[in-house]
């Protein structure tokens, strides 16, 4: 699986972070409908949602270990039954 994208936040922060389906999604005429998020442990998911007529995820994600780095997985589910999974990278960093 490949990593969309690699992100910093404090361990203190409560940031969210988008996980972009488009690309993926462009030409299918197909669009998210359910999804699920996965962290490793140690971080929290906070909360989630699907936006943008079903392709973009948004994640908030909180705590964390300073100089950890997170795996956060979306897999989203299109209502033409397609499965499509990504991935994004978090590393907490204290300032």
């Amino acid at each position: 699986m490949t990593v969309l994208a690699k992100f910093e936040k404090q361990p203190s922060d409560r940031q969210d972070f988008d996980i972009d389906f488009s690309e993926y999604l462009t030409g299918l005429s197909d669009y998210g409908t359910t999804f699920t998020v996965t962290a490793d442990a140690g971080v929290t998911i906070v909360s989630s949602q699907l936006l943008f007529s079903g392709t973009v995820v948004k994640v908030y994600l909180s705590g964390g270990t300073d100089g950890v780095t997170y795996k956060i997985t979306v897999t989203l589910t299109t209502n033409g039954g397609r499965i499509k999974q990504a991935e994004i990278k978090v590393k907490v960093k204290e300032y």
